[in-house]
């Protein structure tokens, strides 16, 4: 940091938390290294639809914070498309639950889509 910036490490924060078999939905902590989700979701016979030469030391959250494409875009979409639900955290320390794992959810404004994308400026 130089001036009034501060670090944060998501290292700690690397836990695959479920992986739903019936709906296909994978819940992990934003500091999972992608290839790690990869090569988990493979062992039960599912796919990341992300995939970037990176991937041995990218982690997710970074992924989605920039809206990352790489090889499987054209197949399966952007990361807007994937990404079901997010946990957030403003900066005045505000938690905002946006997790869903629902397909289809048309009951309002879906903030998420808000997050991805916005590098971490808004959360």
């Amino acid at each position: 940091p130089i001036k009034n910036e501060i670090i944060v490490s998501l290292q700690c924060m690397n836990s695959i938390i479920a992986l739903d078999g019936s709906g296909g939905v994978l819940q992990c902590h934003a500091g999972c290294i992608l290839q790690d989700l990869q090569e988990f979701a493979s062992h039960k016979g599912y796919m990341i639809p992300l995939d970037i030469g990176a991937k041995g030391s990218c982690m997710i959250g970074g992924n989605v914070a920039t809206n990352a494409g790489g090889q499987y875009y054209a197949r399966h979409g952007s990361l807007h498309a994937n990404v079901l639900g997010l946990e957030v955290v403003l900066a005045d320390g505000t938690v905002l639950d946006l997790l869903n794992t629902n397909m289809k959810d048309n009951t309002g404004y879906d903030l998420k889509h808000m997050f991805i994308g916005s590098e971490g400026t808004l959360g």
